[in-house]
């Protein structure tokens, strides 16, 4: 009988053991490894609206001071720079807090400025970037790092028959879903915001692609967990691409981004780059 239970007592505790491994392994990879990783990731659109094929590379939730930096960051500068797209979008989340960030700004612009593009480079406001003064940096360092910060605007390549309308962030800044609304058939619409769920104020909308960011794809995808974790406007469309079943059938597309927020850790949500390829529609 002691025999049995002594077996018993070893067997739980080496069941112990094992399991307080794992979750050690898992909370080193969640920090160090996946954090470091870099997807690219391949989609492609069809439209009877564009006259030539167009490449737009997407990039989001850079959050510089929290986790992540700019050594990290030249993974994703290299990547684009072997593949420069036609254009090139930053969905927002620039610095993760801007009064406590202790590295130099001029440093980050730097950076953005090597980033190639065919036809130029776009960028909108996250909620990260408001507050403290921060919109006013913000705009400055995408700037001098080539990149144009659309706030409820509208970009236009006719010779692609092509419109990129970028909207301000939704949660903290002035983001107006009314300028998507307003715009017509007649082109290839693209819209670049930092919150995908605004996408349901869109829906009756000329919308064919919406390129978004904020989720971070989840960050910490665990069950019971990552629900938890998501920000507003941000919990229904989390991760990767979407087919609308809306009138224009909109393709929507949450990319992951690259750095972290709230917890140094990612966890099947590796950090990623997109790339769109829109193509005529020959039929």
């Amino acid at each position: 009988m002691l025999k049995a239970i002594g077996k018993l007592f070893k067997m739980i505790i080496s069941v112990i053991l094992i399991l307080i491994f794992l979750a050690l392994a898992l909370i080193g990879y969640a920090h160090f490894i996946e954090p470091n990783r870099l997807t690219v990731t391949h989609i492609e659109d069809t439209s009877g609206s564009m006259k030539e094929s167009l490449t737009v590379a997407l990039f989001a939730d850079t959050h510089f001071g929290f986790q992540y930096d700019l050594e990290q960051f030249e993974k994703a500068v290299n990547e684009i720079n072997e593949n420069p797209p036609d254009l090139l979008l930053f969905a927002g989340d620039l610095i993760d807090n801007l009064n406590e960030y202790s590295g130099d700004p001029v440093e980050i612009s730097n950076a953005l400025s090597r980033m190639k593009a065919n036809f130029g480079k776009y960028a909108v406001f996250g909620n990260h970037d408001y507050g403290g003064g921060a919109e006013h940096q913000y705009e400055d360092i995408m700037n001098a790092g080539g990149f144009q910060v659309l706030v409820n605007e509208t970009v236009t390549f006719k010779d692609y028959n092509f419109r990129l309308i970028g909207i301000d962030d939704l949660l903290i800044g002035y983001g107006d879903p009314s300028v998507v609304n307003r715009a017509g058939s007649d082109m290839y619409n693209l819209v670049l915001c930092h919150e995908p769920d605004i996408v349901e104020k869109v829906l009756a909308s000329n919308t064919d692609c919406m390129l978004a960011g904020h989720t971070h794809g989840g960050q910490i995808r665990i069950p019971f967990y990552t629900e938890d974790f998501l920000p507003s406007y941000g919990e229904k469309y989390v991760k990767g691409e979407y087919r609308l079943d809306n009138g224009n059938q909109t393709l929507l597309y949450v990319n992951s981004g690259l750095g972290t927020t709230k917890l140094p850790a990612r966890l099947g949500a590796v950090p990623e780059l997109t790339y769109l390829t829109i193509q005529p529609d020959a039929s």
